[in-house]
């Protein structure tokens, strides 16, 4: 058997400053976990695999805190939540024959919000009438489900294959988009009494085939998947430090579909692959868009990454690394109208808009010293440069403004922020 144990403490922070004002945004999860495996082989033929794992969740959603001129505003708004994640679960690699091959597996989770925990009722116009109090540590609400997965794989020769497969997944951490703004406000929530787990059934198929005695490998697959319980934020959220997160989502439903090709030469001094996706995401809320389908914000047509490793002799290696990527969807003003002196934006459809694309190259050069026997360790230095042609990817966009609406001199600009320009980099590795 196999044990892990795992401490996971996750941080965001997010601070924007316009003129003499500052905001800041932040959230958090940290994770404890526990995890067993087994193999067991009982028949020829047969690779059984079972365990378990048990994690410990606490949340931070969302605190929200700011500052102008000399008024420090910082409220304790904190909106911590509590959970026990586990699952159990076994699969079966069965090779039936030389050319059968089924993988099948069955999976069951749990996961259980636990207190302090509030619940209100409310009346027809949302008035708080009275409310329901849990304590640290008592059950709020649980969920649970059996999660199956079913593969099979014919070889039609042994460089040709064919495969199927369908996986069902219950998902009980969600990450929440706000589609009315491009700033990088996602935040991880957990399933609580009112989010229920997000559901999938994911469908694919795929032609696998090797050529030149295996030095090229190459696949094309097919696939569809089907989302439940999705969320978003409502429309014209704005973070806020008086009410709990989770009262301004949106749940709808979800599908995705594409393709993957991918090619792959494993021998020779030059090796390296090259992977194209072609997919779609759509989503469809009834209070959203109003209730007709959009993009998802990571619905991302196009994306391709190309990556060569050369090797030059057994002390130095090279390597390149290009990656491109369709735009974020995004939401965006598309008008602007002084209303009672106040300028007020026009905002378009649900993601109607699309950011720049992303795409960069990176390099490294790789030295390997000779090894000295008299070592027990070895160690290699990497000569490296992240986004070689200095490109400015997009990470979000604002909309400045300057001049006077009353005077005619009102400017309104929209700006891009991009992050990582061209880094140089030198990184020794030790391994012992």
């Amino acid at each position: 058997g196999n044990t892990t144990a795992v401490y996971n403490d996750y941080n965001f922070t997010f601070n924007a400053v316009q003129n003499d004002f500052e905001l800041k945004l932040a959230s958090g999860i940290r994770d404890l976990s526990l995890k067993q495996d087994f193999d067991l082989y009982p028949y020829t033929g047969h690779k059984l695999k079972f365990g378990g794992i048990y994690t410990y969740h606490k949340f931070t959603p969302s605190v929200i805190s700011g500052k102008q001129d000399s008024t420090v505003f910082k409220p304790n708004n904190a909106q911590i939540k509590y959970a026990h994640e586990a699952a159990v679960y076994l699969q079966d690699d069965w090779e039936i024959s030389e050319k059968i091959k089924i993988h099948a597996g069955l999976r069951y989770s749990f996961f259980q919000q636990t207190g302090p925990y509030k619940i209100y009722q409310t009346d027809d116009n949302g008035n708080r009438t009275d409310s329901t109090v849990f304590g640290r540590g008592k059950s709020v609400k649980n969920y649970g489900g059996l999660e199956p997965r079913f593969t099979i794989r014919y070889a039609l020769n042994d460089e040709t294959s064919v495969k199927g497969s369908v996986t069902r997944n219950r998902q009980y951490i969600h990450l929440v988009s706000n589609a009315g703004t491009t700033l990088p406000t996602d935040i991880w929530v957990p399933s609580t009494y009112k989010v229920k787990p997000q559901i999938s059934w994911l469908y694919a198929a795929g032609l696998f085939k090797n050529f030149k005695d295996n030095m090229y490998e190459t696949s094309v697959e097919v696939y569809y998947k089907q989302m439940q319980n999705q969320i978003e934020y409502k429309e014209g959220y704005i973070p806020s430090s008086l009410d709990d997160t989770e009262n301004s989502f949106a749940f709808g439903k979800g599908w995705s579909y594409g393709a993957e090709f991918f090619v792959n030469k494993t021998k020779g001094p030059l090796t390296g692959w090259i992977g194209y996706t072609l997919s779609w995401t759509w989503r469809k809320f009834p209070t959203l868009n109003f209730g007709e389908k959009y993009p998802a914000k990571y619905d991302r047509r196009h994306d391709m990454s190309v990556v060569a490793m050369y090797e030059i002799n057994k002390k130095w290696k090279l390597s390149a690394s290009f990656v491109y990527g369709t735009g974020n969807s995004a939401t965006l003003p598309q008008r602007f109208y002084i209303v009672g002196g106040v300028l007020t934006q026009e905002y378009s459809r649900i993601n109607e808009y699309r950011l720049p694309s992303y795409h960069r190259l990176d390099f490294a050069a790789i030295l390997t010293p000779k090894k000295n026997i008299k070592r027990k360790w070895k160690s290699e230095w990497v000569f490296s440069v992240h986004n070689a042609y200095n490109r400015k990817n997009p990470y979000f966009i604002y909309f400045d403004q300057s001049g006077s609406p009353f005077n005619g001199t009102l400017e309104i600009q929209a700006k891009q922020v991009s992050l990582f320009p061209v880094i140089p980099a030198i990184t020794w590795n030790v391994k012992f």
